[in-house]
């Protein structure tokens, strides 16, 4: 039995896919990172991500969400349900709307956002340390561009 040798492959020129794995592995990384860093206060990533949302924009429908967060519904539910069996986040009845629900951060929420927030500076900061500040906004600026073309 004779095995083959492996030759690596190279794309042909201008016949580059690695934009898909790259972001892949990059999320990856973040997720790992932010994931770990707010262990310590008893949330993931997705509970951060509800809450950044509210403290930005104020209570909104979980539908709204979804859309910010790129959840879908049953996810959505389970991380609403999640911190509002916490005490962090609770859902009222919307304004103008009697059949839809806005979720709002209790009290607690905001003081555990706050700290949730600045550990998110932190881990930011660990992530792009080392990218020089043109090369930091550069890679914002270019993501911005490419979630949300022509804007």
């Amino acid at each position: 039995m004779n095995p083959q040798k492996h030759v690596p492959v190279s794309p042909q020129a201008g016949r580059d896919y690695s934009l898909g794995p790259l972001l892949r592995v990059a999320g990856q990384r973040a997720s790992a990172a932010f994931t770990a860093a707010l262990t310590s206060l008893g949330i993931e990533g997705r509970h951060f991500g509800v809450m950044m949302n509210v403290a930005r924009h104020g209570p909104m429908s979980q539908r709204r969400l979804c859309e910010l967060t790129g959840s879908d519904k049953s996810s959505m539910m389970r991380t609403v349900d999640d911190l509002e069996a916490r005490g962090l986040a609770i859902r009222r009845p919307a304004e103008g709307d009697r059949r839809a629900h806005a979720v709002d951060l209790t009290d607690a929420g905001r003081d555990l956002f706050t700290h949730a927030e600045e550990v998110a500076v932190r881990t930011n900061g660990e992530l792009l340390g080392h990218l020089d500040p043109d090369e930091q906004e550069q890679l914002r600026r270019l993501l911005r561009k490419f979630i949300a073309p022509g804007e």
